[in-house]
C-alpha cells in the first residue's frame, strides 16, 4: 500500500511528466519518417488488413510491424499528427509511472520517487517521448520487460519470464535496437537458472514466435530479404569506438541539448543562463552509481554469505540493464546513433536514484555532520539538476517556436497543420477536393511533404503532388484548383508560372515561425488549361507521340556555352486515355552531325500520376560538354518507355511513325 505522502508526491512526478511531455505539442517535428509511420497505420485503419512489416530503418532492413500497429491507435480516431504524437507521450508517462513502480518494488519508495522525477525531467528522455518515432515507444515497453525480468529473479515468481519474452518480442518489433536484450536475457537466464522453470520458457518462446510470425511468414514467402539485408550489413567492415557510451552518458540529462537547435546553437546557447555543469554532475552521479554497483556485486561475491540477496540481485540486473545493450555498439558496422540507447531507460535514473538513497544511509551511521551535510547535499544537487533540466525544456520550447533551427529539429508541426487547415478550407471553397502539393519529391513513400500532407488531406480531399523542382501540371478541370507551394520550393520556376496564370493569395499564406520561409497558395480558375495554351502557343501543330502525348512547345533558357547548363522546358498534354506504361523524355543536344554534346532523361513527371488533359510543363537541365562547339547546337527530344527503354515515335494525323524524335532550336 502506498502511502498518502508517496501518492501525493507521485501525483506531482506524472503531473510534471505530463506538462513537459504532453504540453506545447504543436512543437514537436513531423517530417518524413513520422508521416509515414502514420500513413502506414492509415492504410491499416481504413483497409483492416493486418501490416506484416513496418518502416524501413537506416541500415536497409525493415522494421516489423508492432510501431505501425500501435500508431493505428490515435490514426484511428484522427488524421491529426498532435494527436498521435500525444499517444507516444501518453505512453512515455506511463513508462515514468513505470520506473517508480520498479524503483519502489525492488529499492524502496525513495529509489521510485527519486529515479521517476529525474526520468520525468531529463530533457533528452522528454524529447525522445513526444515524436512518431518507432524507438519513442521504447520506453514502456523496457519497463515491461525488466518488471518482468525482476519479477522472475528477484520475487521468485518463474512465470513472470512469459512476459519477459513477450515484452522483448514488442521491444524488437518497435525498433531492432532491442536486439541488444537478447544476450541480455540470455545471460539472465544462465546467471539465475535456479529461478528459471522449462515450462516458462518453452511458453515465452512459443509466444514469441506467435507475435513474429506474421514478420517471418511473411519473409519466408520473399525469399527472406530482410535476413540477407542483415547479414549482409553484419559482413561490412568493422568499425570499434566508444560513442555508445558517450550517448549513453549524453541521454541521461540535457547535455548537448542545443545540438537540437542547428545552425543556430550558439543563438541558443547565448539565450539561457548557462548551468550545463548540472548535466555533468547527473552524468557523474550515474557513472559513480554504477561503480558503486560493480563494488557492491564484487563484494558481495567473494563474501562468505552462503545465498544470495534480493538486493544483490536487484543490483545485479540493474547492472547488466546498463552494461550489456551497450556492448553490441562497440563494435559495430554501421553508424551509431543516440536514439539506439534509448533502450537503457530509465536505468541510469535508476542507478542515480539508488545511488543516493545507499549514500544517505551510510551517512546515517558517521555523525551528526555526516548524517545532516551529505543528505542537505545531495538534496540541493539533486532539486537543481531537476529545476535546471525543466528550465531547459521549457527554453528549447520557446527557442524552436522563434528561431531557425535548420540542420537540427524541424519546423514546428503547427505550421504544416495551418497549411494543410487552409488547403482544406479553400477546396470546400471551390468545391474541388483534387488539391496540388508542390513541393521537393511527389511520391508518399519517398518524399516528406508529400507524405506529411498525404497523412493529413488523404482521407477527406484527393491530394496530388507535383516534384516543383522538375514539373508543373495544370489540371483539366470544370472547378478552381487549389494549389500549394511549400517553402523548401519557393525558389525554383512554379512561382512565376503560377503567378502568370493562377490567382495568388497572398493574405492566405502561412509564414513559418514568422520568417522568410512561407507555405504560398494558389486558385487555377476553371478551365484553364486550354487558356494557357492559348497563351504559350508557338508556330506550327503540336508534336504528337504514339501513346497520346502531344508535346505543343520547346523553349530553354541559358547559353549553350562549352562546360556550362542550359535549361529546357517542355509544354505538352497528358493523353485522353493515360496507360500504366512508363514513360520517360530524353533530350540531346547535339550539332549539325548529329554528335551528342549532352543529355537529360527523366519522366518529367510521372505516369502513374497523369490525369486525362493535363497541362504539364517540364524542364531539364543539361550540362554542355566542355569541348563541345562553340555554337550550332540543337536539341532532339522524344520518349521512351522505361525501364525497357523502347522508344515512342512521333506519329502524324493518321497515327503513322514520322520520326523517333522531335528536333528543334535552342532559345537565342
Amino acid at each position: 500500500m502506498i502511502r498518502w505522502r508517496t501518492a501525493l508526491a507521485l501525483l506531482g512526478i506524472l503531473l510534471l511528466a505530463g506538462y513537459l511531455r504532453l504540453g506545447h505539442l504543436e512543437l514537436t517535428e513531423f517530417k518524413f519518417d513520422e508521416a509515414l509511420v502514420c500513413n502506414r497505420a492509415a492504410e491499416f485503419v481504413d483497409s483492416g488488413r493486418l501490416p506484416v512489416t513496418g518502416i524501413g530503418s537506416s541500415v536497409g532492413v525493415v522494421n516489423p510491424p508492432l510501431a505501425v500497429i500501435l500508431m493505428a491507435l490515435p490514426v484511428a480516431v484522427a488524421r491529426d499528427p498532435i494527436l498521435a504524437s500525444g499517444f507516444v507521450a501518453l505512453l512515455n508517462v506511463g513508462a515514468v509511472l513505470g520506473c517508480f513502480w520498479l524503483g519502489r518494488r525492488y529499492f524502496g519508495d525513495g529509489v521510485g520517487l527519486l529515479a521517476a522525477l529525474l526520468f520525468a525531467v531529463s530533457p533528452w528522455a522528454v524529447f525522445y517521448s513526444r515524436k512518431v518515432w518507432g524507438q519513442d515507444m521504447l520506453p514502456p515497453f523496457t519497463v515491461l520487460f525488466f518488471a518482468a525480468l525482476f519479477a522472475t529473479v528477484v520475487a521468485e515468481r518463474p512465470w513472470a519470464l512469459v512476459g519477459a519474452f513477450a515484452a522483448l518480442a514488442c521491444l524488437v518489433q518497435i525498433h531492432l535496437s532491442a536486439l541488444a536484450f537478447v544476450p541480455l536475457l540470455l545471460l539472465v537466464l544462465l546467471l539465475f537458472h535456479k529461478q528459471v522453470r522449462i515450462a516458462p520458457v518453452a511458453v515465452g518462446v512459443g509466444l514469441t514466435l506467435l507475435l513474429f510470425s506474421p514478420y517471418l511468414l511473411h519473409e519466408a514467402t520473399t525469399g527472406w530479404g530482410n535476413l540477407r539485408g542483415a547479414l549482409a550489413v553484419a559482413g561490412r567492415p568493422v568499425e570499434i569506438g566508444f560513442q555508445a557510451v558517450r550517448y549513453a552518458l549524453l541521454n541521461v540529462g540535457g547535455e548537448a541539448l542545443h545540438a537540437l537547435a542547428g545552425e543556430s546553437w550558439r543563438e541558443f546557447l547565448a539565450g539561457i543562463i548557462n548551468l550545463r555543469g548540472l548535466d555533468l554532475a547527473e552524468q557523474a552521479l550515474f557513472v559513480g552509481g554504477v561503480f558503486f554497483l560493480v563494488l557492491w556485486l564484487l563484494f558481495r561475491r567473494t563474501s562468505c554469505e552462503t545465498g544470495i540477496s534480493s538486493r544483490t540481485q536487484a543490483y545485479t540486473l540493474l547492472f547488466l540493464w546498463v552494461l550489456v545493450p551497450i556492448l553490441p555498439f562497440l563494435r559495430h558496422s554501421t553508424p551509431v546513433y543516440p536514439h539506439y540507447l534509448l533502450i537503457l531507460y530509465p536505468a541510469p535514473h535508476l542507478i542515480v536514484a539508488v545511488l543516493t538513497v545507499e549514500a544517505v544511509r551510510w551517512a546515517r551511521g558517521r555523525g551528526k555532520i555526516v548524517a545532516t551535510s551529505l543528505p542537505l547535499a545531495l538534496a540541493v544537487l539533486l532539486v537543481s539538476i531537476a529545476a535546471w533540466q525543466i528550465y531547459l525544456t521549457l527554453a528549447w520550447y520557446r527557442f524552436v517556436d522563434t528561431h531557425s533551427t535548420s540542420g537540427g529539429h524541424g519546423a514546428p508541426v503547427k505550421y504544416v497543420m495551418r497549411a494543410a487547415d487552409t488547403v482544406r478550407r479553400l477546396a470546400d471553397e471551390a468545391g474541388n477536393p483534387q488539391v496540388i502539393i508542390l513541393a521537393q519529391g511527389d511520391d508518399p513513400a519517398y518524399a516528406s511533404a508529400p507524405a506529411v500532407f498525404q497523412f493529413m488531406l488523404g482521407r477527406e480531399l484527393s491530394p496530388r503532388f507535383v516534384d516543383a523542382q522538375q514539373a508543373l501540371a495544370f489540371p483539366a478541370s470544370e472547378l478552381d484548383t487549389v494549389y500549394c507551394l511549400t517553402p523548401d520550393v519557393e525558389d525554383t520556376p512554379v512561382a512565376a508560372w503560377l503567378d502568370r496564370f493562377a490567382v495568388a493569395l497572398p493574405a492566405e499564406a502561412v509564414p513559418v515561425r514568422g520568417g522568410p520561409q512561407t507555405y504560398h497558395f494558389y486558385r487555377l480558375p476553371a478551365g484553364a488549361p486550354e487558356r494557357i495554351v492559348n497563351q504559350i502557343a508557338s508556330k506550327g501543330a503540336p508534336a504528337i507521340f504514339a501513346n497520346g502525348v502531344k508535346l505543343l512547345k520547346q523553349e530553354s533558357s541559358g547559353q549553350a556555352i562549352p562546360g556550362h547548363a542550359v535549361r529546357l522546358f517542355l509544354w505538352w498534354v497528358a493523353p485522353s486515355a493515360p496507360d500504366h506504361t512508363d514513360y520517360h523524355f530524353f533530350n540531346h543536344l547535339v550539332d549539325a552531325e548529329g554528335r551528342r554534346w549532352g543529355q537529360r532523361d527523366g519522366p518529367g513527371y510521372p505516369t502513374r500520376y497523369w490525369r486525362a488533359g493535363d497541362l504539364i510543363v517540364s524542364w531539364f537541365d543539361v550540362e554542355i560538354a566542355a569541348d563541345a562547339p562553340s555554337g550550332g547546337l540543337r536539341v532532339r527530344t522524344g520518349m521512351y518507355t522505361y525501364p525497357d527503354v523502347a522508344g515512342v515515335p512521333v506519329v502524324d494525323a493518321q497515327g503513322q511513325p514520322v520520326s523517333d524524335a522531335v528536333e528543334w532550336e535552342l532559345s537565342k
